[in-house]
C-alpha cells in the first residue's frame, strides 16, 4: 500500500488551492481553487480525474475551479458553502464538525476560524493527513476546533513568516477611522467580524455606518446556526447590528468586495485588509488606497503551534513564497519537518489502522 500527495496548485506562492491525495486506491481532491486575478486560466484542472472533491470553504481561490471539473465527480462541502457552487452543481453534505466516510476514507472536519461554513479537513489514513484550508486562531466570531493528530500537515501559510497579533492590526486600522472609509471585504469571511467591530467603533466615536445587504444576510444566517458555530458572546452584537438601519451618507461603509477601485468611491478612502491584486498594489503604491491587514490566516507562530499540536512529522506551508529568504526562514521555524516539494509519497504499513476521531 502507498499514499501520495500531489499539490497541483498552492505551493510556492499565493495561488489557487488544489491538492490530490491518493490513498487506498482512491483519489481525493482537496479544494478546487480558481484564479486570484481576472483573466488568469485555471490550468491545474486540465485532464484531471479524481474520485471525489472536498471543498474547505467558499472563497474563489478554493472553490472557483469547480466549473473546470467533471460535473459527475462527487463533490462534498458544507451546506453553507454549497450556495457558492455553479448553478445546478450536485453536491453531498460535509459536516461543519464531525466525521463522515468518502470513498472508503474517514474524513473529519472542524471549524477553521476563517469564514461562514468553512472547515478544515482531516483524512484518517497514514497516521492522519491534516489540511487546514484557510484558517485562523484569532477570529472574534468564528471558532477554531482543535484537530486530531496527523503525521502530515498541509497548512495555510498565506502570511508567510509574518507574526503580528490581531490586536495590533485592529489598533492600526483604528487610527484611520477619522476619515470617510470604504472597506471592501469577502462577504462570508472577515466581513462578518469586521461589521461587529466597526459598529462598536462607530457608536463609541459618534460615527455613522452602512453594511452591505449581503453581509447583513450572512450575519443573519450565522445567528440562525447552532450557537457552537460562533464564538460565545457574539449573539447580542449580531442582533443589534441587524436591527440598526444603515445611514444614508455614512462615514464608514463595509461592502462586499467586487474588485472596487478608488475611482468608484469619490469622497471616500478605500481601506483594504487582505490580499492585494497587482492592480491594487499599483493603487497602493500611488497612494490611492490604504492597506492594513486584518488577520484571517495563520500567522507564523500559530502555524508552528498547530503543527506541534497535531504532532506532524512533515509540514507543508501552503499559499506562500518558498523562495529565499523565505525558505530559510521556514527551515528555522519548522526544522526537519519542513516539506517544500509538490509531491509527497510514503509507504503505508499494511496493518496500520487509524480510528475515526470526532471532536468533543
Amino acid at each position: 500500500m502507498s499514499l501520495a500527495i500531489d499539490i497541483l496548485s498552492g505551493l510556492g506562492d499565493k495561488s489557487p488551492a488544489a491538492i490530490v491525495v491518493t490513498a487506498n486506491g482512491r483519489r481525493l481532491l482537496l479544494d478546487a481553487g480558481g484564479a486570484l486575478h481576472p483573466g488568469d486560466p485555471t490550468t491545474w484542472a486540465r485532464g484531471l480525474a479524481v474520485d471525489a472533491v472536498i471543498i474547505s470553504h467558499d472563497h474563489i481561490d478554493h472553490i472557483g475551479g469547480v466549473s473546470e471539473l467533471d460535473p459527475e465527480t462527487p463533490l462534498y462541502c458544507t451546506p453553507l458553502v454549497a450556495s457558492a457552487l455553479p448553478k445546478g452543481r450536485a453536491w453531498q453534505p460535509l459536516p461543519e464538525r464531525g466525521t463522515c466516510w468518502i470513498e472508503g476514507i474517514p474524513v473529519t472536519t472542524g471549524q477553521a476560524g476563517h469564514s461562514l461554513g468553512g472547515v478544515w479537513i482531516h483524512l484518517g489514513v497514514e497516521g492522519g493527513i491534516f489540511y487546514s484550508g484557510d484558517a485562523c486562531l484569532e477570529s472574534r466570531l468564528f471558532p477554531f476546533d482543535v484537530p486530531p493528530s496527523a503525521r502530515i500537515a498541509l497548512l495555510d501559510a498565506s502570511y508567510g513568516t509574518y507574526d503580528q497579533p490581531q490586536q495590533a492590526c485592529v489598533d492600526a486600522i483604528s487610527e484611520h477611522l477619522n476619515r470617510p472609509l470604504v472597506f471592501p471585504v469577502p462577504e462570508s469571511g472577515r466581513a462578518l467580524e469586521m461589521a461587529l467591530w466597526l459598529a462598536s467603533e462607530a457608536d463609541a466615536r459618534g460615527l455613522s455606518i452602512a453594511v452591505d445587504p449581503s453581509i447583513r444576510a450572512n450575519l443573519k444566517t450565522l445567528l440562525e446556526l447552532p450557537a457552537t458555530l460562533r464564538r460565545p458572546g457574539a449573539d447580542e452584537a449580531i442582533a443589534a447590528l441587524l436591527a440598526r438601519e444603515d445611514a444614508a451618507t455614512p462615514s464608514l461603509r463595509l461592502i462586499s468586495d467586487r474588485d472596487d477601485t478608488a475611482a468608484q468611491w469619490p469622497g471616500y478612502q478605500l481601506l483594504h485588509t487582505g490580499y492585494l491584486t497587482p492592480s491594487r498594489c499599483a493603487e497602493l503604491a500611488a497612494d490611492k488606497i490604504l492597506w492594513q491587514r486584518w488577520n484571517v490566516h495563520l500567522r507564523a507562530s500559530h502555524l508552528v503551534a498547530l503543527a506541534d499540536q497535531v504532532g506532524a512529522c512533515q509540514v507543508v506551508p501552503l499559499f506562500t513564497s518558498l523562495a529565499e529568504p523565505g525558505l530559510s526562514a521556514w527551515r528555522a521555524l519548522l526544522g526537519p519537518r519542513l516539506h517544500a516539494l509538490p509531491t509527497l509519497h510514503t509507504a503505508l504499513h499494511p496493518t496500520f489502522h487509524l480510528e475515526a476521531w470526532s471532536p468533543a
